[in-house]
């Protein structure tokens, strides 16, 4: 198998990772990419950025209320 961050996976497939990131575990080693995109355009004065590791990506909020999501122009 594969460890990543100190967890053995078996050989093959893994859908999602703990930390969100899907990988392929061969005899060769191990690629992974992630499941999230990062916001990269959003205001940041009134906004900020949160892991959310349920959805596996970030939520954007408002700073002074939490429960409000903010509009995202992009991510990466």
């Amino acid at each position: 198998g594969c460890m990543i961050n100190g967890k053995l996976y078996p050989f093959g497939l893994i859908e999602r990772t703990e930390d969100c990131y899907q990988c392929s575990c061969g005899e060769d080693g191990v690629e992974c990419c992630s499941l999230f995109h990062t916001p990269v355009a959003y205001d940041k004065k009134k906004c900020k950025v949160v892991f959310n590791k349920k959805r596996c990506d970030y939520d954007v909020v408002q700073k002074d209320d939490p429960s409000k999501e903010c509009f995202v122009y992009s991510r990466v």
